[in-house]
């Protein structure tokens, strides 16, 4: 009896373990089927907006871009790695809307109008109804911090 408890107990164990089972904790969430994940070398982390809730702006602070040296341009990437593509620049004085931030603080996901100025049409200057990932008008993001002065926390 003892050896049957053991056993059963090794199973459950194992298949706690199996990374092929999505653990949902009783959340609700669809497991992921890890089948339909596509790899591929382009890296790409999209930008979240509204993470502070509905009560708070879809992004909650503002920068602007300072100390580029060099061409004086801040390369803007499809995800905060250097090895991600890169989708834009900015330049020293330019505004943007600072929505993500990673866990390091080192880089910033960021909405940015092409005018280089603060813009409501960017739709992120109020609150959006629940978190979701930012699909224009403006253009977005990710940048280092290290270049970016945060103006305004809201």
């Amino acid at each position: 009896m003892v050896r049957n408890i053991t056993l059963s107990f090794a199973l459950f164990a194992l298949a706690a373990c199996n990374p092929n089972v999505e653990q949902t904790s009783g959340t609700g969430t669809q497991p992921l089927n890890r089948g339909e994940v596509n790899v591929d070398n382009d890296l790409v982390q999209p930008i979240v907006i509204g993470e502070a809730g509905p009560r708070f702006d879809a992004c909650q602070a503002t920068g602007v871009v300072q100390s580029v040296s060099g061409d004086g341009q801040l390369p803007v990437r499809a995800a905060p790695f250097e090895e991600a593509r890169q989708t834009g620049t900015l330049t020293n004085g330019d505004a943007v809307y600072i929505c993500n931030r990673t866990h390091d603080q080192r880089g910033f996901g960021i909405v940015y109008a092409e005018s280089g100025e603060l813009s409501a049409a960017c739709g992120v200057s109020a609150p959006v109804a629940s978190r979701r990932r930012y699909e224009g008008p403006c253009e977005s993001g990710w940048v280092s911090s290290a270049f970016i002065r945060v103006r305004a926390v809201r």
